[in-house]
């Protein structure tokens, strides 16, 4: 099946046909191989050799860096291992669509590097450390796909910022639960890395809904009418910009912004005011097709 090569940040890596190959495409797989790798290591009784490849502090302090990365390619077969990858998928190909593939490259190789980094420093104080898998990179994953879309609807229309504060607040008490506080320092830098290499990217949406502003009474900053950003990208286009209120718009432009927010970010992202220019588009758009 022949393969044509795409250019662009937006594009996928390839196509296989009609199917479009992305990064993410490609980690899912690999991690999927390498997991029957394993299956079929461990059940011809040679699960030792897996311990070449898994992370471990104590042999890294020996020089066997290698680690730091292939740690994350260890896993054995369970159901779980199959919702990781389809979590990563999911949510990494929105990710990837709003980052581009060179960018998300660089934040998955950094959320990969994060953890063992933070699990040397334990090991040089005295306290070893032993990981395998990619359970806490797919969570930062999903912690960066909120910094986009913080109002998207999840499970019975909750936003998906509870969701993610739900998910780690269990996360973190199975840690202490387990005596794992290094695993729960790992878990809470790589979401807190995630998010914030987000927000340098330019998606700059509130994460929980709010900002906090000093004002002064008679200096407040006056607020913009709304702010639309089309396919996740907050920096790279004119209709992601405020747009003033003494400015006329044609209502068909105004409705297509909002109805792009709404159905990247579900009706409830939108503000008092967004709805209120729905409305007025709305009626001007049917006033100007009944003067026809």
């Amino acid at each position: 099946m022949p393969a044509s090569i795409l250019h662009g940040e937006e594009e996928p890596l390839f196509t296989l046909g009609d199917f479009p190959v992305r990064l993410i495409t490609l980690l899912v797989g690999l991690h999927s191989i390498t997991m029957i790798v394993c299956a079929l290591l461990l059940s011809a009784a040679h699960g030792d050799w897996l311990n070449i490849f898994a992370y471990n502090s104590s042999e890294d302090a020996r020089g066997q860096i290698w680690r730091l990365f292939t740690y994350a390619f260890v896993a054995q077969p369970d159901i779980w291992f199959l919702f990781q990858m389809l979590m990563l998928y999911y949510f990494g190909k929105e990710v990837e669509n709003g980052l581009g593939w060179k960018r998300f490259a660089i934040l998955y190789a950094g959320l990969i590097l994060l953890g063992p980094l933070l699990l040397q420093a334990f090991g040089y104080a005295g306290i070893p450390q032993i990981a395998v898998g990619v359970q806490d990179v797919g969570f930062a994953v999903f912690a960066a796909f909120v910094a986009m879309h913080p109002g998207a609807q999840f499970f019975f229309g909750m936003a998906a910022r509870w969701v993610f504060v739900a998910l780690l607040t269990i996360s973190s008490l199975q840690y202490l639960a387990a005596h794992q506080p290094p695993r729960l320092l790992v878990l809470i830098s790589s979401s807190l890395m995630a998010i914030m290499l987000m927000r340098r990217a330019g998606f700059e949406e509130p994460l929980f809904g709010w900002g906090f502003e000093w004002s002064l009474p008679g200096f407040q900053k006056p607020k913009p009418r709304f702010s639309v950003v089309p396919r996740g990208r907050a920096s790279s286009s004119a209709s992601s910009k405020s747009i003033p209120k003494d400015k006329v718009i044609d209502p068909i432009m105004e409705m297509d912004l909002l109805l792009e927010k709404i159905s990247s970010k579900g009706i409830d992202s939108l503000s008092r005011d967004e709805r209120t220019a729905l409305e007025k588009a709305r009626q001007a758009i049917l006033q100007r097709e009944g003067g026809r």
